[in-house]
């Protein structure tokens, strides 16, 4: 009984940590040509042409650390600079930015534990409920950082996915 037990624990404890089994820590630099433009999307959340153009020319660097149930996302370029953490246990957290507003936001793991899907739930300005799904995962033996990001409003079409593609700096 205590070989089943001990088995039991054991076997318990690796698939909990399997749920977790990416770790995005490291430098990653966005590549713009193999990236997909984010205009439709920026231009619904209401983002002027200036910083449409800005977020489709401008090359960020993003430096990601992972520890625990914490990652943090800071992204630099000339002239901007922001810092996201991330809650990893899947408990709704609430949050404002400039762009949206308040909102909360909620971070799983996929089931297979490769990918880390956030999702915000906000009001656009023409008040209605809104949701942007991204997707993280690596790819190309973890030196390609891919993200999909989706917005779904109430009421409308979805809206095309984009994905940003973001390589290992070395």
């Amino acid at each position: 009984m205590r070989v089943f037990l001990t088995t039991f624990i054991a076997l318990l404890g690796l698939s909990v940590s399997g749920l977790a089994s990416v770790d995005f820590s490291g430098t990653w630099v966005l590549d713009l040509k193999a990236s997909d433009s984010p205009d439709a999307m920026l231009k619904r959340m209401g983002a002027s042409a200036l910083e449409r153009k800005f977020a489709a020319s401008t090359k960020l660097e993003s430096t990601y650390r992972q520890s625990g149930n914490l990652l943090t996302i800071t992204t630099r370029a000339p002239l901007f600079s922001r810092t996201e953490r991330l809650r990893l246990d899947g408990h709704p957290e609430k949050k404002t930015e400039n762009r949206t507003g308040p909102y909360t936001i909620r971070n799983v793991w996929s089931q297979h534990g490769k990918e880390l899907i956030s999702i915000s739930a906000f009001r656009t300005k023409d008040d209605k409920n809104a949701e942007l799904h991204i997707t993280r995962k690596l790819a190309e033996g973890g030196n390609e950082l891919v993200l999909t990001q989706t917005l779904k409003i109430e009421g409308e079409p979805s809206q095309p996915v984009v994905r940003r593609i973001w390589r290992r700096k070395t």
